[in-house]
C-alpha cells in the first residue's frame, strides 16, 4: 500500500508531463491562425466576452465613464430634482419639446467603425476605439431622446464589436445569415456599407437560412424582391442538409449491398438539374458559390459569417464541414470567440459571435419572439405573448396543443394572453403553490415552440399581401358531439365551474336580501307567565 496522497501526486506528475509535451504549432500563414494565436495586441484569452444588451442605469453610467476615461466623486449640496415616477432630472426649459421624425435614411442606424490604426501603438489604438465607441453610443442615445422613436436593445460590449472588425478585415466574402421568417429584420444595410468602406474588393452575400420553413411560392416572392433590390442572396437550410445526408448514406448502403449480390446495373448518364435562384442549396453547391467570388482560380478566399444570435451561423458551418466543429445551442450567444476553420485547400471559414445590431423597426417583445434575446431571461411575458397572438390564429393553437379556447355564439372570443396561458397551464398541469396555472412557465414553452418553428409565421416581402403570402390552413382537432361539451371543456381549462349565465345571476342576486322587510328595530318582549303554579323557577 502506497503512502497517503501518493495517487494524487502521480496524477499531477502525469498532467505536468503531458502539458510540457504540448507545443502549439503556429502556421506560417495568418489565415490559418486561431484567434488566441494572433499577435495583434489583444489578449483574446482574457477578454470580457459576456454579451450585454441591457443594463441598469448605474452600471451603464459607470461603463460609459470608464470608456470616456473619467472619474466621478460625490459632492455635497450639489443636488438636482428628480421626478418620482419617471426618474428623470427636472430641468427648467421654456422651449417646446417637440420630437422630430426620422427620415428613411436616418432609420438605418449605423454600427460602430474601427478607427484608422496605422501608425498607432496598442494603447493608442485602444483609446481611439473606446472614444469612437462612446461617440457611437451617444449618437444612438441622442436619437432615442430627440426623435419620435425607441432604439431597441443592442450589443454594448466593445469586445464583441472588436471581433466583428477582425472578421471583416480578414474576410474576402462577408455573409450575413438571416432567418427566412424575417429576412429584412435580420439584415443590416449599414454592415454591408462598412464592408465596402474597409475594402471595395470585398463582397457581400445574404444567406437566407432555415429556408425549409418557406414554400416554393414564398421563396419565389423573396427572390423577386431581392433581385429587384440588387442584393446577392442564396437559400440554405442546415436541417434539410442533415436529412439529405442521411438519405445519401442510405443510398450508398443500398448500392453497396447490390454490388455484393452481383447485381448488374446499367450505367445511365446523370442529368444535372439547372440551378434556380429559388432552390435551397446543398453544401456542395455552397462551396461552388464561394468559389464563384474568386477573382482568379489560384486565389485563396476567406469567408466570414456574421449575423444576429440564433440565426444558425454555427450550424451552417458544421454542415459545410460535415462535422461538429463549432458548438451550437438554441440559447442565443453560444459562440463567444471568432475562429477560423479550413473548409478546403482554397476556402477558409471564419465564424463570428452573434451581434445584436441597433434598430428602431423592432421592439423588445419582437426581439424575444424572434430568438434574438434569451427567453429564459424574460421577466414580463405578457407583451411577447400578445405579439405572438397577433401572428398565430386561435385555431392553429387549438389544433397544435389540443386545448379548447372560449367561444361566443360559435365563434372564437377575443383572446388575451391570460386566457391562453390559463388554458395551456391547466391542460399541462403546471400549477403554482396557490393552485393557479403557472403562466410564466407555459409562456416560455410557447415562445420556444415559436422560435424553433413549431408555430410558424413567415413575413411577406414589401409589396405583397401578408394574408395571401402565408395562409394558416384550418386543421381539424378534437371532434365534439355537442357544443355544450366543448363549452364545458373550455370552462374547465379556465377553472370556471359555472356557466356565464349562472355567474351573472349569482352576481345579480348576491346583493339582495331574501328575508322579510320590516321598519324599525326589533325589540325583544318578555313573556308573562299566566299560571304561577306552572312556573318551574318558583316551584324549586
Amino acid at each position: 500500500m502506497g503512502k497517503k496522497g501518493g495517487a494524487v501526486l502521480g496524477q499531477n506528475l502525469l498532467k505536468s508531463k503531458a502539458q510540457t509535451k504540448k507545443v502549439r504549432r503556429v502556421a506560417t500563414q495568418e489565415g490559418y491562425l486561431h484567434n488566441t494565436d494572433l499577435q495583434d495586441g489583444y489578449d483574446w484569452g482574457k477578454l470580457n466576452l459576456q454579451s450585454v444588451t441591457e443594463d441598469d442605469t448605474y452600471t451603464d453610467f459607470m461603463n460609459t465613464a470608464e470608456l470616456g476615461g473619467r472619474e466621478f466623486d460625490a459632492e455635497r449640496l450639489n443636488f438636482k430634482e428628480v421626478a418620482a415616477q419617471t426618474g428623470q432630472v427636472c430641468i427648467d426649459n421654456n422651449e417646446g419639446n417637440q420630437l422630430k421624425v426620422l427620415t428613411e435614411e436616418e432609420k438605418l442606424l449605423p454600427i460602430p467603425r474601427r478607427p484608422q490604426w496605422t501608425g498607432l501603438t496598442v494603447e493608442q489604438l485602444k483609446e481611439e476605439e473606446n472614444k469612437n465607441f462612446l461617440e457611437w453610443r451617444r449618437h444612438l442615445s441622442s436619437i432615442d431622446e430627440d426623435y419620435d422613436c425607441v432604439v431597441t436593445p443592442y450589443e454594448k460590449n466593445l469586445e464583441f464589436w472588436r471581433q466583428l472588425w477582425r472578421v471583416i478585415e480578414r474576410s474576402d466574402l462577408v455573409i450575413q445569415i438571416v432567418d427566412s421568417r424575417h429576412p429584412l429584420l435580420f439584415r443590416s444595410q449599414d454592415l454591408e456599407k462598412y464592408v465596402k468602406e474597409v475594402s471595395t474588393l470585398k463582397q457581400n452575400l445574404v444567406l437566407i437560412n432555415k429556408a425549409d420553413f418557406l414554400t416554393e411560392e414564398q421563396r419565389k416572392g423573396w427572390a423577386e424582391y431581392l433581385t429587384k433590390e440588387n442584393i446577392n442572396f442564396a437559400f440554405f437550410s442546415a436541417i434539410a442538409e442533415e436529412d439529405l445526408n442521411i438519405e445519401d448514406e442510405e443510398e450508398k448502403i443500398m448500392t453497396k449491398e447490390g454490388e455484393d449480390l452481383g447485381e448488374s446495373c446499367s450505367e445511365e448518364p446523370v442529368h444535372k438539374r439547372s440551378q434556380s435562384k429559388t432552390d435551397v442549396l446543398t453544401s456542395d453547391q455552397m462551396v461552388d458559390l464561394f468559389r464563384s467570388f474568386k477573382r482568379h482560380k489560384t486565389e485563396d478566399i476567406t469567408v466570414g459569417f456574421i449575423g444576429y444570435p440564433n440565426v444558425g451561423k454555427s450550424s451552417t458551418i458544421n454542415k459545410l464541414l460535415c462535422a461538429k466543429k463549432v458548438r451550437v445551442s438554441e440559447t442565443p450567444g453560444k459562440t463567444k470567440h471568432f475562429q477560423t476553420l479550413i473548409l478546403t485547400d482554397d476556402i477558409t471559414l471564419c465564424d463570428c459571435p452573434g451581434l445584436v445590431m441597433p434598430s428602431i423597426c423592432n421592439s423588445k417583445a419582437g426581439m424575444v419572439l424572434q430568438g434574438i434575446l434569451p427567453i429564459d431571461q424574460l421577466k414580463d411575458h405578457v407583451p411577447v405573448i400578445t405579439l405572438l397572438l397577433s401572428f398565430i390564429p386561435q385555431h392553429v393553437l387549438e389544433s397544435k396543443y389540443g386545448f379548447v379556447l372560449p367561444r361566443e355564439i360559435g365563434v372564437h372570443a377575443k383572446l388575451s394572453s391570460e386566457i391562453l396561458l390559463t388554458a395551456a397551464g391547466t391542460q399541462r398541469g403546471f400549477m403554482t403553490a396557490r393552485g393557479r396555472p403557472d403562466q410564466s412557465r407555459v409562456a416560455r414553452i410557447l415562445l420556444k415552440d415559436y422560435v424553433c418553428g413549431k408555430l410558424l409565421y413567415c413575413e411577406s416581402p414589401p409589396g405583397l399581401d401578408q394574408d395571401i403570402f402565408h395562409k394558416h390552413e384550418m386543421e381539424v382537432g378534437r371532434v365534439w358531439k355537442d357544443e355544450a361539451d366543448q363549452q364545458a371543456e373550455a370552462r374547465r381549462l379556465q377553472q370556471e365551474t359555472k356557466t356565464k349565465a349562472e355567474q351573472i345571476d349569482n352576481n345579480f342576486f348576491a346583493g339582495m336580501s331574501l328575508g322579510a322587510h320590516a321598519k324599525g328595530k326589533k325589540s325583544k318582549k318578555k313573556t308573562k307567565v299566566v299560571n304561577t303554579e306552572l312556573d318551574s323557577k318558583q316551584n324549586i
